[in-house]
């Protein structure tokens, strides 16, 4: 079932220390917006973004900031929401790149090496 899926990759972002995102600068802002409609506009923190000279940012979360992005990704991206279909589209992305990374690891520990979610498909290096 897909909800027991969700719910144990939730469970499985909110015990991560720290994980980064990559991704087009004009991504992580409309994720910071449609994550603020849910969680407030102070949640994320702003700070941690990084240019990497590519033209893309490496943003830090913490295991918590995962999961609520990923709550927020699966919510707007469900196909029967009418509305902003690029937004829409955009969370399912996250969400499913989100969940490819969370749906390798096991069990987490301490040395564990957590990869990447990367949203760069076309980005030049």
């Amino acid at each position: 079932m897909e909800w027991m899926r969700r719910r144990r990759r939730l469970d499985v972002a909110a015990g991560i220390a720290r994980i980064e995102l990559l991704c087009a600068p004009s991504v992580w802002e409309a994720l910071l917006t449609r994550c603020a409609r849910r969680y407030g506009t102070a949640h994320f923190a702003n700070g941690l973004q990084q240019p990497t000279g590519a033209g893309l940012v490496r943003v830090e979360l913490s295991g918590l900031e995962l999961a609520e992005l990923m709550d927020v990704a699966a919510r707007r991206g469900r196909w029967w929401s009418l509305e902003d279909p690029p937004g829409r589209a955009l969370c399912r992305t996250v969400y499913q790149a989100a969940a490819a990374g969370i749906d390798q690891l096991g069990p987490v520990e301490a040395d564990t090496a957590i990869p990447p979610i990367t949203l760069t498909a076309g980005a030049r290096s």
